[in-house]
């Protein structure tokens, strides 16, 4: 590949992977919800899970993939699931100071399961990587150093994006000071993370 074909594929990432989808909007809900630093691990599944599909994308095992549809179904599921209840847990969770939130233990290692879930079954991902990347990339033509710069690009800009947006809605979590800011806070991030799992169940 040459250097205007990881340009490329760089900006089709950016593109891609900034555009809101389930998996954005329960970045968004979660760190609403929770704060940026409790979230890194739902974030670090995530980027995992888009790894695996580079990989299943750069090994043509497409039709592998399609051959598990059952598999990629059940993980569907099971993460639009996680989500509504997340959500549901969000909207009737006591109020806490942005500042003060008690730390769950495992609450990383759960987050990076969902995130990873998540990513696995989400549609939007999987499209990009079964079908648009093969699109402008020839993958019978890639080198594993190719590959390997490829995965670069990928945790680069994903990380960036799903970080820029977990940060700004921290930030914004912080401007909530009152017991009724925080309520209504509250349930506006259990409310996405509940339309995030349906959004995820519908596709």
């Amino acid at each position: 590949m040459s250097a205007a074909d990881f340009l490329l594929m760089a900006g089709a990432c950016l593109y891609f992977m900034a555009t809101p989808g389930p998996g954005i909007f329960a970045v968004v809900a979660r760190s609403l919800a929770m704060g940026w630093r409790r979230n890194l691990g739902f974030l670090g599944g995530m980027v995992v899970g888009d790894l695996v599909l580079l990989a299943l994308a750069l090994g043509g095992l497409a039709a592998v993939a399609h051959a598990f549809e059952g598999l990629f179904t059940v993980l569907r599921f099971a993460a639009a699931g996680y989500l509504i209840w997340l959500g549901i847990r969000t909207w009737r969770a006591p109020v806490v100071a942005a500042g003060d939130l008690p730390p769950a233990e495992g609450a990383q290692l759960r987050g990076f399961a969902s995130g990873l879930a998540l990513t696995l079954s989400n549609p939007k991902t999987i499209l990009f990587y079964m079908a648009f990347l093969p699109a402008f990339v020839d993958l019978t033509r890639v080198t594993a150093t190719d590959a390997v710069l490829m995965a670069g690009i990928v945790v680069g800009v994903l990380s960036a994006v799903l970080l820029a947006y977990s940060l700004a809605a921290s930030r914004a979590r912080h401007l909530f000071r009152s017991e009724r800011a925080m309520k209504t806070l509250n349930q506006g991030a259990g409310t996405l993370m509940i339309g995030a799992g349906v959004a995820v169940a519908a596709r």
